[in-house]
């Protein structure tokens, strides 16, 4: 009993150990990829800046511009769906956050007109500039 006890533990501690360095491996990729992949989003938009309709391309080069950074090792684990998912997601953290500070925007130009000020935008934003100087 013992014995066959000591040969599951010999066979499961390199088994485990090989499944845990791959985990690991996998999410030190996926963080990477992650803080990545929000760099690699504004360098589309420059690249495709003068293009229009061009939504599926800049995906399609982040995609591919994060995949090649991936060591090939890991090719196995970290497929191009799972680099789709990450840049996916990347964007619409990113939009969420640009509708946030938009919604807040709107709030302070509005709070700006309820005061009594001018309705000129421009105005607005000189003001704005000038108290945060």
């Amino acid at each position: 009993m013992l014995e066959t006890l000591e040969t599951i533990v010999r066979i499961a501690v390199p088994i485990l150990t090989l499944i845990l360095g791959a985990l690991s491996a996998y999410f030190r990729a996926h963080d990477k990829l992650r803080g990545s992949s929000i760099k690699y989003i504004a360098e589309a938009e420059e690249l495709y800046k003068d293009s229009t309709k061009a939504g599926g391309q800049k995906f399609s080069w982040v995609v591919d511009a994060l995949y090649d950074l991936i060591p090939a090792p890991l090719k196995i684990i970290v497929s191009k769906k799972c680099i789709e998912k990450i840049v996916q997601s990347s964007f619409d953290s990113i939009e969420a956050y640009a509708k946030m500070q938009l919604d807040i925007a709107v709030e302070k130009y509005l709070k700006y007109l309820n005061d009594g000020k001018s309705g000129d935008f421009i105005d607005f934003i000189k003001e704005r500039e000038a108290k945060d100087d």
